[in-house]
C-alpha cells in the first residue's frame, strides 16, 4: 500500500473552484534527507487551511516551497489551476503569495510606515514620497481596524500589533494568499482575539490563509480545513466539521497521549529556592511594580508552575531571580544563601539557571553552531586556563543532543538550520548541561509541538526525581495541569491563588483574570452585541481605537440595511466614530435623527453636529431636534416638545431602529458642562443626588437606578420607557469613565457596547474582586 493510499481523507476531494493554490506530489530532498515526500496540499479560497504537525514534520519546508524560498525537488505548484514556477520570494509575492514567519522580520528601529514599504518605497519627483506612504499605511490600518500610527517605531509596539504590521505589509502588495507561521506564539489572549478578528475580516474579503500553529485548541477556533504532516508526508486532511483535538493528535503522533503527570513516589528535599517579598519596578513608571511583594519557595525534587496572562509579571519574576533584573525590595535565597549582588554567571556557577522566553534574542548565538550553543554555559567544565578540551566539550554536546532529543545533523550544524522547536530544545539543553540545582524555565514550550512538549516535560520530571528544583512559567492551562506539583497563579504582579495538581482549568483561569471580556460583559449585563477594542495604552479617552471600531460598526449596519432610522446621542467619542466612518454606498433612504436637544450646528460633539456630519458622508437625510439640551423649566420643556418641527423629530427619534450613544460622567469637567450644554451647578446637583453615569440625557447611580431631580426633568430627550424599546449601542471607554460606563450597564438600557480593552478589563476585574469578597 502506498503512503498516499493511507491518508485519512475524511473530507473527500475539494472542488477545483474552491482551491486557489495546490502542491501536487511535491517532494523536497537534501541528499539522502527527504524533508517532503510526495505531498498533496490545497489552499482553499477565502478560508483558513491549517497545517498541523510535530517539529521536523515538514511544515516549514512545505511553506518555503509554497512561498518561493525553495524549489521542489519534484512535483509541481498550481495557482488557479495553472502550473507555476517560483524562483524566489519576490516572484511569489508578485503572484500574491506572502508569508509571515514566526520570528517577525520587522526592523525594530524603523517606524511602521518604513517597515511596510521597505524595499518598495514610493517615489515622487524629489525622492521618496513619505506623505503618500503614510497615507497608504493609514489606509491599511483602517482596513485592518487597527489604530496604529504609521510614524510609531516598531519597537514601541506590542507583539500583537507587530503582527498586524506584518499583515499590513503583505496586503500592501495585494497578497491574496497569506501564510502565517506560528502567529500567536508570543501573543496574549486579548491579542489573539484581535488577530483572529483580522483573519476573519481577511477571509470575508477573499484572502486565503495558510495557518501553522502548535496551539492546537486555539487553532481549531479559526480553522476551516485541517491538514496533518508527519515525517514529511501528509497523513490526514478533513474539513473542520469532521475533526476534533483527538483527531489532530492521533494523526500527528500516531496515538493518543497527554503531557504526563507530576512525578511521585519520593519525598521532596529541603527548600532549594526561596523568594521573599520580592518586588520588581516597572520601567518608566515610577512607583509601580510589575512584580509586587511576591513570596514563594521551591523544594528539591518539586516542580512548581507559575501561570498568568501576558503582563502578569511572570517573565520579570524569572529574570529578577536569575539576576537579569534588579529588585526594588525583597531577596532571593539559594539553598539558604542570600544571593543578592551575584551576577548571572555567578548564579549559574552556584546552580541557578534560566531558560529565557525569547530564545532568538536571549537564548541563542545565531553565528554559532548547535554544539557551541549547547556547550556555551558549561565552558568551565572543559576549560582550564587558556586550554580547552575539545573531547570533553564534544562529550557534553553529544550527551545533550541525545538526552534532549534534538533533531540535527550533528553538533556542527548551523543553529539556524533547526526548526523553532529544536532551537528551543538547544536552549533548555544548554542550561541542563551545567548540572543545575534549580532551573527556571520561562515559557519552555513556546514553539514546541505536542510530542516535543512531552519530551521536555519528561526531562523535567526525571530531573525532579534526581533532586532538581523546577520553577517554570506558562500561559497554557493544560501545561499547568501536566507535571506540576503546585500551581501558582499570578495576576497584576501578585499571587492571586495557589492550587494543587487536582485544580480545574476553570479555577486557574478565573484566578488569573483570563476571561473572554466580550463574553463576560455580554453575560453579566445582558448585551446582544459587544466588541472589545485593543488599545496600546490605558488612555483617559481612547478616541482613536473607539472611533475606528465605532465607524466600522455603523458602516456595517448601514451596509446591511440602508433603510435604517438611526438615532444619535452626543459626545467626542461619537464624533470620532463619524470622522472614521468609511464611505458606505450611497444610502438616500437612510434617516438620521438626534435623540436629544443640543447646541447649534458646528459645535463639536453635540447631537446636531453628529447627525449632520453622518448625513454628509452617507447621503442620508438628517433631522435634528431644534431645541437646547435643557429647558428653563419642566413646563417650558412641555411647550417646546409641542412645536411642529420638534414633535416631528421627536416622533422619528422614537422609531429609531438603531441608537448610537456615548456615555458621560458627572464630574465637574464632564463634557456636558465643558460644551455649555449644562451649567456646573446643574451637574453638581445631579452628582449630589447620586448620579454617576449619563447616556442620551439620562443619569444613573452606581446601581443603575435612574436619577430624577428638578434638573433632569428639564432635559429634552426621549423618555426611558421609549428608549428601553429601542436597540441602543454605546461606544465608550477610558479610565476616567469606568464608573460611568458601569452605571449605565447596570441600568439595563444598552443592547450593545463597543469599549476599549483596558476599560473592559478594569470593569471585569472589579466584578472578580466583588465576587471574591462576597465568597470570603
Amino acid at each position: 500500500m502506498t503512503e498516499q493510499a493511507r491518508i485519512d481523507t475524511a473530507g473527500g476531494t475539494p472542488a477545483a473552484s474552491d482551491v486557489v493554490l495546490s502542491a501536487r506530489d511535491v517532494s523536497k530532498s537534501w541528499g539522502a534527507v527527504k524533508a517532503l515526500k510526495a505531498v498533496n496540499f490545497d489552499v482553499h479560497r477565502g478560508q483558513v487551511t491549517t497545517l498541523f504537525g510535530e517539529n521536523g514534520a515538514g511544515k516549514s519546508t512545505l511553506m518555503k516551497v509554497l512561498s518561493g524560498v525553495y524549489p521542489p525537488t519534484s512535483g509541481e505548484l498550481l495557482l488557479e489551476g495553472r502550473t507555476i514556477t517560483l524562483g524566489s520570494t519576490v516572484e511569489a509575492r508578485d503572484l500574491g503569495i506572502s508569508i509571515i514567519h514566526q520570528e517577525l522580520s520587522l526592523a525594530p528601529n524603523m517606524n511602521v510606515r518604513d517597515n511596510i514599504f521597505m524595499g518598495r518605497e514610493i517615489r515622487g519627483p524629489s525622492g521618496v514620497d513619505y506623505a503618500e506612504e503614510e497615507r497608504q499605511a493609514r489606509a491599511l490600518m483602517r482596513e485592518l481596524e487597527e489604530e496604529i500610527d504609521p510614524r510609531t517605531p516598531v519597537e514601541d509596539l506590542r507583539l500583537g500589533q507587530q503582527q498586524i504590521v506584518e499583515i499590513a505589509r503583505a496586503l500592501s502588495v495585494n497578497a491574496r494568499i497569506l501564510i502565517m507561521d506560528e502567529p500567536t506564539s508570543a501573543l496574549s489572549a486579548s491579542e489573539v482575539e484581535v488577530l483572529f478578528k483580522v483573519i476573519r475580516d481577511l477571509k470575508s474579503r477573499g484572502v486565503s490563509i495558510v495557518y501553522i500553529s502548535h496551539h492546537l485548541e486555539e487553532a481549531l477556533q479559526i480553522t476551516d480545513h485541517a491538514v496533518v504532516l508527519r515525517d514529511g508526508a501528509m497523513t490526514a486532511k478533513a474539513p473542520r466539521s469532521e475533526i476534533d483535538l483527538e483527531w489532530i493528535v492521533r494523526n500527528m503522533v500516531g496515538e493518543n497521549f497527554d503531557l504526563g503527570s507530576p512525578p511521585d513516589g519520593y519525598e521532596f528535599g529541603p527548600v532549594a529556592l526561596e523568594i521573599e517579598n520580592l518586588s520588581v519596578p516597572a520601567p518608566g513608571r515610577k512607583g509601580y511594580s510589575v512584580v509586587d511583594r511576591m513570596s514563594l519557595n521551591v523544594r528539591q525534587g518539586e516542580i512548581v508552575c507559575i501561570y498568568g496572562l501576558m503582563g502578569a509579571g511572570r517573565t520579570e519574576l524569572m529574570e529578577c531571580v536569575a539576576g537579569r533584573l534588579q529588585p526594588s525590595s525583597g531577596r532571593v535565597k539559594l539553598h539558604g544563601e542570600d544571593i543578592e549582588g551575584l551576577s548571572i554567571a555567578q548564579r549559574i556557577g552556584k546552580g541557578l539557571v534560566l531558560t529565557p522566553e525569547d530564545r532568538q534574542r536571549d537564548g541563542l548565538v545565531q553565528t554559532m553552531s548547535v554544539g557551541r550553543n549547547l556547550s556555551l554555559a558549561s565552558i568551565g567544565a572543559f576549560t582550564k586556563g587558556l586550554f580547552t578540551s575539545r573531547k570533553a566539550e564534544e562529550a557534553i554536546i553529544e550527551k545533550m543532543i541525545r538526552e534532549v532529543t534534538i533533531k540535527t545533523d550533528g553538533g556542527n550544524a548551523a543553529i539556524g538550520s533547526l526548526s523553532g522547536g529544536n532551537q528551543q530544545k538547544v536552549v533548555i539543553g544548554k542550561m541542563l548541561a551545567t548540572g543545575p540545582g534549580v532551573i527556571l524555565l520561562d515559557e519552555p514550550s513556546r514553539g514546541i509541538d505536542i510530542g516535543a512538549k512531552a519530551e521536555v516535560f519528561g526531562l523535567l520530571s526525571e530531573g525532579a526525581r534526581s533532586g532538581l528544583a523546577v520553577l517554570f512559567s506558562t500561559s497554557e492551562v493544560n501545561e499547568c495541569l501536566s507535571i506540576a506539583h503546585r500551581i501558582i497563579v499570578m495576576h497584576k504582579g501578585k499571587i492571586s491563588a495557589e492550587f494543587g495538581p487536582d485544580a480545574t482549568k476553570e479555577q486557574i483561569m478565573a484566578a488569573s483574570g483570563e476571561v473572554d471580556l466580550q463574553q463576560h460583559l455580554s453575560e453579566t449585563f445582558g448585551l446582544e452585541y459587544c466588541e472589545v477594542v485593543s488599545d496600546l495604552y490605558p488612555d483617559e479617552l481612547p478616541l482613536g481605537p473607539l472611533g475606528l471600531a465605532g465607524g466600522a460598526f455603523i458602516s456595517g449596519q448601514i451596509a446591511q440595511n440602508p433603510n435604517l432610522v438611526i438615532g444619535a446621542g452626543h459626545g467626542r467619542t461619537l464624533l470620532a466614530c463619524v470622522e472614521n466612518l468609511p464611505p458606505p454606498r450611497p444610502a438616500p433612504n437612510l434617516r438620521l435623527v438626534s435623540l436629544m436637544g443640543g447646541l447649534t450646528r458646528n459645535a463639536d460633539a453635540n447631537p446636531h453636529e453628529i447627525v449632520h456630519r453622518m448625513a454628509g458622508i452617507t447621503g442620508a437625510k438628517a433631522e435634528a431636534m431644534p431645541v437646547p439640551f435643557m429647558a428653563n423649566s419642566a413646563a417650558d420643556r412641555s411647550v417646546l416638545l409641542q412645536q411642529r418641527e420638534v414633535a416631528r423629530a421627536y416622533e422619528l427619534a422614537g422609531k429609531s431602529d438603531l441608537v448610537i450613544a456615548g456615555i458621560g460622567t458627572t464630574v465637574p469637567e464632564a463634557e456636558l458642562v465643558t460644551t455649555g450644554m449644562m451649567e456646573p451647578a446643574e451637574m453638581k446637583a445631579i452628582a449630589d443626588a447620586g448620579g454617576v453615569g449619563e447616556t442620551l440625557g439620562h443619569f444613573f447611580d452606581a446601581d443603575g437606578n435612574p436619577i430624577a431631580t428638578d434638573v433632569t426633568a428639564r432635559i429634552l430627550t426621549l423618555p426611558l420607557d421609549i428608549l428601553r424599546t429601542r436597540r441602543i449601542v454605546a461606544i465608550a471607554g477610558g479610565r476616567v469613565k469606568v464608573d460611568a460606563i458601569r452605571a449605565v450597564l447596570e441600568s439595563g438600557l444598552l443592547s450593545g457596547l463597543i469599549i476599549d480593552e483596558h476599560t473592559a478589563r478594569t470593569i471585569v476585574d472589579v466584578d472578580r474582586d466583588t465576587d471574591s469578597s462576597a465568597v470570603h
